[in-house]
């Protein structure tokens, strides 16, 4: 899909002074010798109960985005401030996003590299297939095809995110105890709660979310979703 040129101009006016630690705008971000990354929604859906579906892909673009964050020597790009300042210029990346599409979005955000891909889940098996390209000189910087149990899931991101690391030289965290297993039905519920709150629907994905966590308590993601969406008080815990 092409984003039209207009529209990528303003949506870099209005990204420019609200990436992590900038001051400037985009180019103070690329002189700071930290590499910036912006993952883009993954795509596919997964089956849930009675045969409803649920935008699986959305929800491991969410934990991936967690994962790299809590990793020294790299900034990422806030997901929900991504999708809010895209929704906010009408940039609608529905379906599979090209190359070229990735380096552009990359280019207005001032992220030297851009994450993307697609998940298919079928039966109790996941996939996924993952491209990183580098903004600046438009190659592709890795290919990651992997494929695992749908309830490891959370370590499939894992080690999708060391993958990724180690293309840049940087070294995963040491001691890290193993990623736990994750329900199926709390990821449905966690995939669920994304897509209600990209959609604005705040009661809707806590409910969700609370779902996710009532059937697996340690969900990082929908922890730290919930704490977002409840902040300042404005729900019932």
């Amino acid at each position: 899909m092409r984003v039209p040129k207009t529209h990528l101009v303003v949506l870099a006016l209005v990204l420019a002074p609200v990436l992590p630690g900038s001051g400037g705008g985009w180019a103070q971000e690329r002189s700071a010798n930290v590499p910036t990354v912006a993952v883009m929604d993954f795509t596919g859906l997964m089956v849930g109960e009675g045969g409803n579906s649920a935008p699986l892909g959305k929800a491991v673009s969410a934990m991936l985005v967690t994962e790299l964050s809590g990793r020294e020597g790299i900034r990422v790009i806030e997901r929900q401030r991504l999708q809010d300042l895209l929704m906010e210029q009408r940039l609608t990346l529905s379906g599979r996003v090209s190359e070229e599409t990735a380096i552009q979005v990359g280019q207005m955000v001032g992220a030297q590299y851009v994450i993307h891909g697609q998940v298919t889940s079928i039966g109790d098996m996941t996939r996924m297939d993952m491209r990183a390209v580098d903004v600046e000189t438009s190659e592709v910087l890795e290919v990651q095809k992997l494929s695992d149990r749908t309830s490891e899931l959370l370590s499939m991101v894992v080690r999708m995110a060391d993958l990724f690391m180690a293309k840049l030289q940087l070294q995963p965290p040491s001691g890290r105890p193993r990623a736990e297993e994750i329900p199926v039905a709390a990821t449905i519920a966690f995939s669920r709660g994304v897509d209600f709150e990209d959609r604005g629907e705040k009661e809707k994905a806590i409910a969700q979310y609370r779902e996710a966590l009532r059937i697996y308590p340690n969900h990082r993601d929908a922890q730290k979703a919930l704490e977002r969406l409840t902040r300042g008080g404005g729900e019932d815990r």
